[in-house]
């Protein structure tokens, strides 16, 4: 699917990047960011920032992608236990004693099945009993409890004044070297890098995984 050769028009001899090198990952993106076609079939489908982080920071940097900020306003959040919210309380003048004689009844029956007070029921029934109550209280705990919530989160545009670019990644003891082009007449780029250079610990993976907003009341 890839041109063995790139343009390396900057570069005086033979063109060091060529698709068909190990040393060589070569992708086709769309001008969102994520990866249409890949060397490594695993890629397909995800965000390229997710699997070089320092190549798409530097696009950032240089204008061929910009970041643009979303909102989605019916996202379900997971509640903190540890924060409790103060409008809360004011839903309903009895939430307290509600909350206190849930607790009550909760404790109270399951100190009945630890104990096996009612003796008039079967062993078995109790027994029966106990392992339901006992994994549906686990699966609560367990459980993550959620809220509706609002959540922002990021997308990347491609920029389309800029056509192509190359540039060179110092990543503490190696460099490197990457090559993007835009695919005439469509919204894709061809993209070549090289891949024997990790930069994960100076650029961590760019994710788009969204986050809560808060609200100063």
């Amino acid at each position: 699917m890839f041109p063995n050769d790139t343009d390396c028009s900057d570069v005086d001899g033979i063109c060091p990047l060529r698709c068909d090198s190990v040393d060589i990952a070569c992708y086709m993106i769309d001008n969102n960011g994520f990866v249409l076609i890949s060397k490594q079939s695993n890629d397909a489908g995800r965000f390229f920032g997710e699997i070089d982080g320092s190549v798409m920071t530097t696009l950032i940097r240089m204008g061929m992608f910009k970041r643009v900020s979303l909102f989605d306003y019916q996202a379900m959040c997971k509640m903190n236990s540890h924060s409790v919210s103060g409008a809360r309380p004011l839903l309903s003048p009895f939430y307290g004693l509600a909350t206190a004689l849930k607790w009550f009844l909760s404790n109270f029956l399951l100190f009945l099945l630890e104990f096996n007070i009612c003796g008039f029921w079967h062993t078995e029934h109790w027994a029966d009993a106990k392992a339901s109550f006992s994994v549906s209280s686990a699966h609560k705990k367990r459980g993550d409890i959620l809220q509706p919530c609002d959540t922002e989160y990021p997308s990347f545009v491609y920029e389309p004044s800029v056509k192509e670019t190359n540039s060179i990644i110092k990543c503490g003891r190696c460099q490197k070297m990457f090559v993007v082009q835009q695919i005439p007449d469509s919204n894709l780029l061809m993209l070549v890098v090289q891949a024997d250079c990790d930069c994960s610990r100076q650029y961590p993976p760019i994710t788009m995984e969204p986050k809560e907003v808060k609200y100063i009341l």
